[in-house]
């Protein structure tokens, strides 16, 4: 007897949960409801869920809490949970949100539609999975009973729900079984007039190469290939092949089309993430550089001016009481402009768009150093010119990576290094602190590093941070972002 998919449902408000129920009342799944997020564990303890749809805001344990106490619990694949909240979602709860386990966000009010159309995709998705787990089992099963009578191997062939196909060391096929025929289209006896080259696309052969040296040298060897179906679509299948004696290859051979197509649209979603991850960074450094321009031009300038009429105050009160008072307060808004300055610097340093990422880096440099008593050794090659938006990048990262040091590593000493091989930007950091583990580096609330990465993965670029005599972060760049 196959159980209905269990669907979670988590709401701290009764009438939510009603309305959600009513709304999905329709689904062929088993409803599993919770006012808070104890309750939902308490539940779904020891159960397989096939996803879950978690209100963010709750009291004593919020969304995020449960959906990570919920894929803690369970080995392998994380539940995919739909996020609903009335609230907006910034860039770092949309990180935390992901790291949680989410699929996707929804804002309250919840269309009906959507919700439906996402939570189908998501139950697709789970008994695809379930699908491919029985034929795996089936596989298996499978191949005990060619080990122990051939009898029984013969009566599968006849039988199973995956194609089969039997052919000689030259790849022409001397024997297949219907669901072989049912997957490429073509009769049992046109099929019999073919080969394994014959029905793999040019493609295919193209790069799994791979797969035909390794059935030759080990006797067994699986891929994912595209075939041409007789109707001239092409159709993807998980082929296995093994070797049954020394003329004779068994291929097992199941329809992923449609997962296939699956992949390319999380693919295509992934994407879209990132897209937006980009555009939410981008808004971001625009308000810094608002608020920057705003702190230097308005505060900044309000200050030098009360400065200077205290100084004129000065010169014309007799009383030298009243101007030890007035000296304070001018020494007072002296340290307050340099606060100004300090905080613009932080936003969005202005050398950074006039003289480029070289001057940046030694100026913020020498600035950390004085601050935390840290060497830094610089490495920078001569004239490195590149475009505005890799120039942030690799600012935002080291001052990222500082920021980490001054707080973490416990470094005397940072080498800095940036340079340009070829059409590439190197950049690295590294400093002889006590290095960092592999479970923080791991860790759902290492957010400053997914951060960086996301940067550099965005531009095309490639990152890496590691431990060797303290920490070590490397990137590579496109010098051209296309």
């Amino acid at each position: 007897m196959q159980h209905l998919p269990n669907l979670l449902i988590v709401d701290d408000l009764k009438v939510n949960l009603i309305l959600l129920k009513a709304i999905t009342r329709e689904l062929n799944v088993n409803l599993v409801l919770a006012l808070s997020g104890a309750e939902a564990l308490e539940k779904t303890r020891g159960m397989e869920i096939a996803m879950a749809i978690i209100d963010v805001q709750m009291p004593e344990m919020n969304g995020y809490e449960v959906a990570l106490k919920i894929n803690e619990e369970r080995s392998g694949t994380k539940v995919p949970i739909i996020f609903m909240t009335a609230h907006f979602v910034n860039e770092l709860e949309v990180i935390k949100g992901y790291e949680a386990g989410a699929a996707d966000f929804l804002f309250k009010p919840i269309n009906n539609h959507v919700l439906l159309s996402k939570i189908n995709f998501f139950l697709d998705l789970y008994n695809q999975k379930q699908e491919i787990s029985r034929n795996v089992w089936e596989l298996g099963i499978l191949n005990k009973a060619l080990k122990s009578s051939e009898e029984k191997y013969r009566n599968y062939i006849d039988n199973a729900p995956d194609g089969i196909f039997i052919a000689d060391k030259s790849g022409e096929f001397v024997e297949v079984n219907e669901s072989a025929c049912r997957i490429t289209g073509y009769l049992k006896e046109e099929l019999l007039e073919l080969s394994i080259v014959d029905l793999i696309t040019k493609e295919s052969l193209k790069h799994n190469n791979i797969f035909f040296e390794k059935i030759v040298n080990d006797g067994t060897a699986k891929a994912d290939l595209m075939i041409r179906h007789k109707n001239k679509s092409r159709r993807w299948l998980a082929i296995q092949v093994v070797t049954l004696d020394k003329s004779r290859l068994l291929c097992f051979a199941g329809d992923i089309t449609e997962r296939k197509r699956t992949e390319k649209e999380l693919q295509n979603s992934i994407e879209q993430l990132r897209k937006l991850s980009q555009y939410i960074e981008n808004v971001r450094e625009d308000e810094r550089k608002a608020i920057s321009r705003e702190l230097h031009d308005d505060l900044g300038q309000a200050l030098t001016a009360v400065k200077i009429d205290l100084g004129l105050i000065r010169h014309v009160v007799p009383d030298k009481d009243v101007i030890l008072k007035i000296n304070k307060v001018s020494a007072l808004v002296s340290e307050t402009i340099k606060t100004v300055q300090r905080l613009t610097s932080q936003l969005r340093p202005e050398i950074l768009d006039d003289l480029g990422i070289e001057e940046t880096i030694e100026w913020y440099t020498k600035e950390f150093a004085n601050r935390n008593g840290v060497e830094i050794l610089l490495n920078i090659g001569f004239g490195i010119s590149i475009l505005p938006v890799t120039s942030l990048a690799v600012f935002r990262i080291m001052q990222e990576s500082l920021t980490n040091i001054a707080r973490h590593s416990k470094a005397t000493k940072v080498e800095i290094g940036l340079n340009i091989i070829n059409d590439n930007i190197y950049f690295n950091i590294s400093d002889n602190g006590i290095g960092i583990t592999e479970k923080e580096l791991n860790s759902k609330k290492s957010f400053g590093i997914k951060i960086m990465k996301e940067r550099v993965v965005s531009l095309g670029g490639s990152f890496e941070i590691y431990s060797e005599n303290g920490t070590v972060i490397k990137l590579i760049l496109p010098i051209k972002i296309h």
